[in-house]
């Protein structure tokens, strides 16, 4: 694989503009091979700073990157759950890389499009546009819903989606949103965030800010694992770090046999994956890792009945305004 390097800059915080914040932890990315910083704003943001440019986006991504996320029906099954039960109309799916999602919801009635910045190729027969969504001509107040699966924390500039989705959002329209939550016990600290390709990491208050900031509100948020898992793993490994050295750079502590998973999922891997724990590390390593596994899962379960879970499905709306007369024919 070619590596290409990634140019970065400094950037201010894209929900309250600050450029006061502090460091989380640094990571060194197994696929740019490059080290970047988490960092954390008081308004509820953790982002990547210095943040890479837009024109080095892609290079963030090697080619295989969908490889473990297609084929997977019944996530798909399960987001459709999500929408409004008993509604049929037309859908937009932000960020739709293959086309997965949008021919599952157009199977139950959908009238549904997709929008990626990048042309995956895909197998399927879908209308999606490529290119950049917020220069792309829209009818305004045209969708009945709109997606964006694990999307906003690979935007440099969330700010720009919201906005944009306050503006395509019909009066009773729905957006539905799924984003991490950096405030989960453990998840501060935890190596596990795909850091730098996960540019923006969310709070339920940095989630509010940004809906209050274009007029929506958030009418269900949930803290599960329904669609997707996280993990606070590195727990171990940080507390023996930090008392001894206060360390910050997550690369030491994180969890080694999770890391050779490189971004992939268990299934379908773990015969490999276990191949090559059993290959790299030694027995010392395995058993701490088997800690670190156990604590990270038991950790998540307590968070999720907290109601402070690493991953957040956000079910928003518009707020209750007056019926505009105005709207153009979809």
């Amino acid at each position: 694989m070619t590596v290409r390097p990634v140019v970065t800059e400094y950037v201010n915080c894209d929900l309250c503009g600050s450029d006061d914040q502090v460091l989380l932890y640094s990571k060194l990315d197994s696929i740019t091979r490059q080290e970047f910083n988490l960092v954390e704003c008081r308004c509820g943001m953790a982002f990547v700073n210095p943040m890479p440019t837009e024109k080095s986006v892609p290079s963030l991504y090697p080619e295989d990157y969908l490889k473990d996320k297609g084929h997977v029906d019944d996530l798909y099954q399960r987001m459709l759950t999500f929408l409004p039960r008993d509604t049929r109309g037309t859908l937009l799916d932000i960020g739709c890389g293959r086309g997965d999602f949008i021919r599952c919801a157009s199977s139950r009635g959908w009238d549904a499009e997709g929008v990626d910045l990048l042309a995956w190729e895909t197998p399927h027969r879908v209308p999606i546009r490529v290119g950049n969504f917020f220069t792309m001509d829209f009818n305004e107040q045209c969708y009945d819903v709109i997606t964006a699966w694990a999307v906003l924390e690979h935007a440099r500039r969330p700010s720009l989606f919201f906005r944009k989705v306050a503006s395509l959002l019909k009066e009773d329209g729905c957006f539905v949103f799924v984003v991490p939550n950096f405030e989960a016990p453990g998840m501060r600290i935890s190596c596990t965030e795909d850091v730098p390709r996960h540019l923006n990491l969310f709070s339920p208050r940095g989630v509010d800010g940004y809906l209050n900031k274009f007029g929506m509100e958030a009418k269900t948020v949930f803290h599960n694992d329904a669609l997707y898992t996280s993990y606070p793993f590195g727990l171990v490994r940080y507390a023996w770090h930090r008392l001894r050295s206060g360390e910050k750079h997550c690369t030491r502590y994180e969890n080694k046999s999770v890391k050779l998973l490189r971004n992939r999922q268990v299934k379908g891997n773990l015969t490999d994956w276990l191949t090559e724990v059993k290959r790299t590390l030694g027995l010392a390593d395995i058993a701490l890792d088997a800690i670190d596994l156990a604590v990270g899962v038991g950790v998540a379960t307590i968070s999720k009945m907290i109601g402070s879970y690493g991953v957040m499905t956000v079910v928003a709306g518009l707020r209750a305004k007056k019926k505009q007369s105005n709207e153009e024919d979809c």
